[in-house]
């Protein structure tokens, strides 16, 4: 029995299944080996802590800049219909 079809196609298809199943082994690795890690945690929870804060910190910025701008200007009143 061989593991060719007329065309040759059966070869690449198990090679490229073999590929597959080394390549999730490394990932399923790879994310066991960084949970059980508590300085990574860590360090990624205080990294998003700082991402939210950036954040909050230039939303209010661009608000306040967006109340001087329209300060500014004469407000318009919407049209009524």
């Amino acid at each position: 029995m061989s593991l060719w079809n007329q065309r040759g196609q059966t070869g690449m298809a198990v090679l490229a299944l073999i590929i597959a199943l080394v390549a999730l082994g490394i990932s399923v690795y790879a994310y066991l080996h960084m949970t059980q890690r508590p300085d990574l945690q860590r360090q990624l929870t205080k990294m998003q802590e700082l991402v939210e804060r950036g954040r909050q910190e230039m939303a209010d910025a661009l608000k306040r800049l967006e109340e001087q701008i329209r300060g500014s200007q004469p407000r318009e009143e919407p049209l009524k219909r």
